[in-house]
């Protein structure tokens, strides 16, 4: 049985931890930037394969992300197109899979794992919470040197620009934050933009992936062609190919 999309209802085994379904503003983040949202949308009427959204070829097919869309940016269609609701560019927005269990791994704390096979390029969830500046994130790392870190940085290469969203899931989270670094991961992390230019980190399954099988990404940022900066910590993936330490992004 394939995993479907639902809303998110999923709720924290963690107690001290706020769920929240998509990011928040956090330190660091000019609000007014934050909120705003594209004032356009494409003037589609069914589907959308080529248009102001897609960008002259569709990003999914079949509620599957496409291979050569990895590395390009993605926007999804929104609430001033005036296409339908099932018009092929609204995958993310629709919601994380129904399948996405939390379990204890020993030495490990907690993983990702799902109950029902995915198939690969299909959406799984969100990597959402705080969003907060370069500045900040680069103190929240320095004080959890000793500890668990979750803020995740990701550099996106857009022609001569060069846009980093730092993540934060620690206080105010998702489902995703529960999942764990690999160095052989099972999906591909990729900037998704719904509402406006801030964009939501979403994990694509990079290939197929069986039920009870752990959901784990690549912490170097994730992105296709991501460089490894290694850290002190020890890796605990287990996979054949374990570079023996976790990455760590220059921020």
């Amino acid at each position: 049985m394939e995993a479907t999309a639902c809303a998110d209802e999923y709720e924290h085994i963690v107690p001290s931890v706020m769920y929240t379904i998509s990011n928040i503003p956090g330190p660091g983040i000019d609000l007014k930037e934050f909120e705003s949202e594209y004032s356009l949308g494409c003037s589609c009427t069914v589907r959308c394969t080529d248009c102001s959204c897609t960008r002259g070829s569709p990003n999914y097919i079949d509620d599957c992300i496409l291979d050569e869309k990895l590395s390009d940016p993605i926007i999804e269609c929104n609430s001033h197109c005036t296409c339908k609701e099932r018009c092929g560019n609204r995958l993310v927005q629709n919601g994380p899979v129904d399948s996405l269990v939390v379990s204890k791994i020993d030495g490990k704390g907690h993983g990702l794992f799902t109950s029902k096979s995915i198939k690969k390029g299909q959406f799984i969830c969100e990597y959402a919470g705080e969003v907060v500046g370069i500045e900040e994130a680069r103190r929240r790392v320095e004080a959890n040197k000793n500890t668990m870190n979750y803020v995740l940085v990701v550099s996106e290469h857009i022609g001569d620009r060069v846009i980093v969203t730092c993540i934060d899931p620690k206080h105010f989270g998702n489902i995703g934050r529960y999942s764990n670094h690999s160095c052989e991961p099972n999906t591909n992390l990729v900037p998704v933009r719904v509402e406006g230019p801030v964009p939501r980190l979403c994990l694509f399954a990079s290939r197929d992936i069986k039920i009870g099988e752990e959901i784990t990404f690549d912490y170097a940022g994730g992105v296709v062609n991501s460089v490894h900066n290694l850290s002190h910590t020890p890796c605990l993936c287990g996979s054949n190919n374990c570079f023996g330490y976790l990455p760590h992004n220059t921020i």
